[in-house]
């Protein structure tokens, strides 16, 4: 017996959209994620077994200071991160900030990606959480539109996404002031980061993009892998909840006094031309002074040739 061709159109329908999509079986960013490195995540053996560690500095303690190397920063960011102290984290107004998306992915993290869907199994929003103090980032990917310039900022901004082939697309604004890496170079709340999510096999290589009219002269480019963790791996909490949800945003993470001083209003910092960690790194490293202040020219492979001269 013949079926009518209304019901066979409808069972190949039926069949098409049972079938996983090459997004759903190659490219799926959702599950839980641990960074190749040392930092606070992952074992050395698990790192070695898996072939490779990465950024295992910015991931633990944190980078040296006075070390802007391949940042394309400008003067007044040169100025702001020349006037970093370290101790400034220890003050209660800074103690529990979290790392903005200008930074997040490069230092200590170990992700859960999760998908919201709606009736129809559309995905509506990607969740990431397990950033240093829980700047949980939100993906929206119903094509809704950026809010207002005067809407609130948070660390981890307001982001949007879309597919483009196998990698997702992500763009993000409104984010606070704070850094684009944890040795004082500075991103302002002007900043926007484009974020491209790339998975092959095991592997998630997420590539971000700052662009900071305030303090970079060129856009500043990093990326970082993450593999594949066993599905029900705890996620990195660092003892806090997820920001920005209602009184307890700080949770755990109390802002009190870390270093007693006797001025109750000192904050931490160093004069112009009083930081004493300047040429610390370029003696290390046998460079010139001038290469560890960064700047657009220390972005090229050329620029060594000018180092060697």
């Amino acid at each position: 017996m013949r079926l009518p061709n209304l019901l066979l159109a409808g069972l190949a329908v039926c069949v098409a959209s049972t079938q996983p999509t090459a997004q759903t079986i190659d490219f799926d960013i959702v599950g839980f994620w641990d960074q190749p490195a040392l930092g606070t995540v992952i074992g050395r053996g698990n790192a070695a077994i898996f072939g490779f560690e990465e950024d295992s500095t910015e991931r633990a303690d944190g980078p040296t200071l006075v070390d802007y190397l391949g940042i394309p920063l400008n003067a007044e960011a040169r100025a702001r991160a020349l006037a970093y102290d370290g101790a400034l984290l220890g003050v209660p107004q800074h103690v529990c900030m979290r790392h903005p998306s200008t930074y997040s992915y490069w230092g200590p993290a170990r992700l859960r990606i999760e998908s919201e869907l709606d009736d129809n199994l559309n995905v509506v929003a990607y969740k990431v959480g397990g950033t240093f103090r829980r700047a949980d980032r939100t993906i929206w990917m119903d094509g809704r539109p950026h809010p207002s310039k005067y809407a609130p900022h948070t660390w981890a901004g307001f982001t949007t996404g879309e597919w483009r082939g196998s990698t997702l697309v992500t763009t993000t604004t409104h984010i606070k002031w704070g850094w684009v890496r944890r040795n004082g170079v500075p991103s302002s709340d002007q900043a926007t980061v484009v974020t491209y999510y790339t998975r092959n096999e095991n592997v998630l290589t997420i590539t971000w993009i700052v662009y900071d009219p305030l303090y970079l002269t060129e856009p500043f480019i990093k990326s970082a892998d993450f593999i594949a963790a066993p599905q029900g791996a705890t996620t990195a909490t660092f003892g806090v909840a997820a920001q920005d949800q209602g009184a307890g945003i700080f949770a755990q993470c109390l802002n009190r006094e870390e270093i007693s001083r006797p001025d109750l209003h000192y904050v931490p910092h160093y004069l112009e031309g009083t930081n004493p960690f300047v040429g610390e790194q370029a003696k290390k490293l046998g460079i010139p002074v001038e290469a560890t202040l960064g700047g657009a020219e220390t972005t090229l492979p050329e620029y060594r040739d000018r180092v060697r001269k």
